[in-house]
């Protein structure tokens, strides 16, 4: 796989990000930049606050694992825009904490700081479309080119800056629904997908919370083993979207994987989103590692929200049946061997670049 100059000057960027040390209060606080803010191609970025502590400041992933991130994720997928093709970032880019180490808003100074590395991110994506979320980030714009807008006043609407379309929306966040009600928001996430689809760019509206075919994929995952821990599942997931490419050239879900640490995670079996999908599932705890079953049988409903068989159905059999009984490390090993995960490897080791929470390519390394 070769390294595009864009790939080469985002590394150097991340770098410099991890480096840095300006804002006193954040030295304990992720630098959160990297591969799982999405695609360099991205015609679309949405840039936050900051990184929320249970969130992107935990996952080291921009809106994902906490409520934020929950209601971010749902409003992009019922609003049929993909995550893997755009890109999401925040106006500074470590968690601003309180005296009590709660979230707190990042100071001017702490915006300025990190507005060189906001105007930089923007040269090199050169999106077509720039998505405010909330009113500090609004604000902060301005640090790189004036403009006159309010949240109150321009809210859904667009606007010429920086040679590109400006959106002002509200910020996902809890508090932000006692000014903006969730039917509103859904809105306004239909109004950017619309403009994206304007600009050539295809969107298939999906439900909200788990997508149904990753859903069905795990459903059917729990029915066959009964019980899984948390890990299994990913790692199972990922084996039998490989195994289905190795054998159709096709996908065999709409699921968003990227790399992490102890291998493949998938996006859309984040626990607090698949439990909002399947309220029968149940998790128990067990010497800190978490396992997931069903309070419930599942006959009759299995297959109640997307149609699960056929090529689907033999590639999670087979990756059940292969790779069940082996331990965590050897399961980690197995995923690690594919094809998709040793380019991720072999590109790391020959840029000498850190690919943490890129986006997982099966259709490229079949």
């Amino acid at each position: 796989m070769t390294t595009t100059p864009r790939e080469l000057i985002f590394a150097a960027l991340v770098k410099e990000v991890q480096a840095c040390r300006k804002c006193d209060r954040m030295a304990d606080s992720a630098r959160v930049l990297d591969h799982g803010a999405g695609s360099l191609r991205a015609k679309a970025l949405f840039i936050g606050e900051a990184p929320g502590r249970l969130g992107a400041d935990a996952t080291g992933i921009p809106f994902h694992g906490d409520a934020a991130g929950n209601n971010f994720e749902d409003l992009l997928a019922s609003s049929g825009i993909n995550r893997s093709e755009i890109f999401v970032t925040n106006t500074v880019l470590c968690n601003p904490k309180d005296v009590k180490g709660n979230n707190s808003t990042p100071n001017s100074t702490e915006t300025s700081n990190c507005s060189g590395f906001l105007r930089r991110q923007i040269e090199l994506l050169k999106p077509e479309i720039v998505v405010t979320l909330g009113a500090v980030a609004l604000e902060a714009l301005k640090l790189i080119a004036p403009h006159n807008l309010s949240l109150r006043d321009h809210v859904r609407t667009k606007n010429d800056w920086f040679g590109r379309l400006l959106i002002p929306l509200y910020h996902p966040g809890q508090r932000a629904m006692i000014h903006r009600s969730l039917a509103n928001q859904r809105s306004d996430y239909q109004f950017v997908a619309e403009t994206l689809r304007r600009l050539g760019t295809q969107r298939r509206p999906t439900g909200a919370t788990t997508k149904a075919d990753v859903l069905a994929l795990a459903r059917f995952i729990l029915s066959i083993k009964g019980r899984v821990s948390y890990f299994e599942l990913h790692k199972l997931a990922y084996l039998a979207e490989y195994l289905h490419v190795r054998k159709t050239g096709t996908r065999l879900t709409k699921g968003y994987f990227i790399r992490q640490k102890d291998g493949p995670y998938c996006t859309d079996l984040q626990l607090s989103r698949l439990q909002k999908a399947e309220p029968a599932l149940q998790i128990t705890k067990v010497k800190g590692q978490l396992f997931l079953s069903f309070t419930s049988g599942l006959s009759g409903r299995l297959f109640a929200e997307h149609e699960f068989g056929g090529s689907a159905r033999t590639a999670a059999q087979d990756a059940i049946q292969r790779y069940t009984y082996q331990s965590e490390s050897d399961l980690k090993t197995a995923v690690y061997m594919t094809a998709p995960m040793r380019n991720i490897l072999r590109k790391e080791q020959a840029d000498k670049v850190s690919m943490y929470n890129a986006p997982i390519d099966f259709l490229a390394a079949r």
